[in-house]
């Protein structure tokens, strides 16, 4: 109609507001490990839709994705502990706090987490990961599916070929790809001082259809794809904590 010329008028009617702050409580399960235990590799997420639908894609499964990734005995690599911790973090809710408080919580002790990985693209079907190393005080992007070019940094270079050598055991799902670009609102906190961060991408295909609506429902969730999301977190999750050396020494 704009394009014929012809003046158009548009009425936005909106119900949505803020309540203000309200006390909730993050919900964590560990894997301790053998022979670090103090250091810790955390996959983090959060319940961001329930409110209006039932958040399957946002981001419940990815919940369920976390807790079947350091310790489901469904979950490849499951059975016996590696070297650091497995943690798996649940925020209750993206709005506000944003894991401001699990990083808080740390102190100095951030330096003892190896990684971070957030799945927060949707349940679709997954591809792979992305990656970035920020450095300390920097802001880090939040665009699932998004990547930039190769880092110029050569330590991230040097990470980001080592996440792709252990994602090559994901080639024959298709889902081995590593790109540079990725974290997530949750673990922002955490990459702000340099904890390698890490995204579950998938290929983003209708999850801003159904993002932050009633049709975020458990119907739109294929079974075959949460699977594999359970088991490449799962192999990425063990993998890294198991290196005999750190993903960024």
């Amino acid at each position: 109609m704009a394009a014929a010329g012809e003046t158009v008028t548009v009425s936005l009617s909106m119900q949505a507001r803020l309540e203000g702050q309200a006390d909730s409580a993050n919900v964590i399960g560990e894997i301790r490990g053998r022979e670090k235990p103090d250091e810790v590799v955390v996959m983090g997420g959060h319940l961001d839709s329930w409110d209006v639908g039932e958040g399957a894609h946002d981001d419940g499964l990815r919940l369920r994705g976390g807790l079947g990734g350091p310790g489901d005995p469904e979950a490849a690599g499951a059975a016996a502990a590696p070297d650091p911790a497995c943690r798996a973090l649940d925020v209750r809710g993206e709005l506000g706090q944003r894991g401001t408080a699990y990083r808080a919580s740390l102190g100095s002790d951030v330096a003892s987490h190896v990684a971070a990985i957030e799945m927060d693209g949707g349940c679709e079907r997954p591809v792979g990961f992305g990656f970035t190393l920020l450095s300390p005080g920097t802001a880090p992007g939040h665009a699932p599916g998004a990547h930039a070019s190769e880092p110029e940094d050569p330590k991230a270079a040097r990470a980001l070929a080592s996440l792709r050598e252990i994602a090559s055991l994901l080639e024959a799902i298709d889902a081995s790809r590593v790109e540079w670009g990725g974290g997530g609102t949750d673990i922002g906190p955490l990459m702000r001082d340099g904890v390698p961060g890490l995204s579950l991408d998938t290929v983003v295909e209708h999850y801003m259809d159904w993002h932050h609506s009633d049709a975020d429902t458990l119907e739109k969730v294929r079974p075959a794809d949460l699977q594999r999301a359970v088991g490449m977190l799962a192999l990425m999750g063990y993998a890294l904590a198991d290196m005999p050396e750190r993903l960024v020494p």
